[in-house]
């Protein structure tokens, strides 16, 4: 298991591979969800020392940073 913390969102790294093959749809759905202040599971990310890879959670992570959110939830492995 993993352990939950926030964590600054640009210290989070995206797959530029995995990054087109996102829906905008869901991330401009998401944003405004979190907007609105609904809440979602953690990010799962693996830390890689100075930088967190997402293994999970591309859309949220993307959403938070349209967001303009400073901080993101994230479980780590």
């Amino acid at each position: 298991m993993g352990t939950t913390r926030f964590v600054p969102i640009d210290s989070v790294r995206v797959n530029r591979k995995k990054l087109r093959k996102l829906s905008q749809a869901k991330i401009v759905r998401y944003e405004r969800d979190y907007e609105l202040g609904d809440s979602f599971p953690p990010i799962t990310v693996e830390d890689n020392g100075g930088f967190y890879t997402i293994r999970d959670g591309r859309h949220r992570y993307q959403a938070q940073l349209r967001a303009g959110h400073c901080l993101v939830e994230v479980d780590v492995y």
